[in-house]
């Protein structure tokens, strides 16, 4: 994944405004979600802490955006490239956000690296 970092101005969906992007993949999904007519409003600045246990260690994901649909449902979005889809963090954070999800009757999804941004379930 290409690192780039900066921020987006002018949105209309994210609540604040503006946000903050860590890569590319970030940055090119920001616009997808903000040309989505299903999305209500999204956000980075969504204060979302799930603790995972890594190697015995009790550790915190924060996951990359909160979407909010215009039927009412809410997600939690993660984009990531490769190598970072075959790591063990990775697919830790995965489980304990799909359970944090569960929970709050939320779906979890992760958006894939590629020239579209896709979803899959590694």
């Amino acid at each position: 994944m290409i690192t780039k970092k900066g921020r987006l101005t002018n949105l209309k969906k994210s609540p604040y405004g503006e946000e903050e992007y860590d890569s590319a993949l970030e940055r090119h999904y920001m616009v997808e979600l903000e040309r989505d007519p299903a999305v209500k409003s999204w956000t980075k600045k969504h204060g979302i802490k799930i603790p995972y246990k890594f190697l015995g260690f009790t550790r915190y994901y924060l996951p990359d955006f909160l979407v909010e649909y215009t039927d009412g449902h809410k997600e939690i979005h993660e984009g990531k490239g490769l190598p970072f889809l075959l790591w063990l963090s990775t697919k830790l954070k995965r489980q304990s956000a799909e359970e944090f999800c569960e929970s709050k009757g939320w779906k979890y999804k992760l958006v894939v690296q590629g020239k579209e941004a896709f979803y899959k379930r590694i």
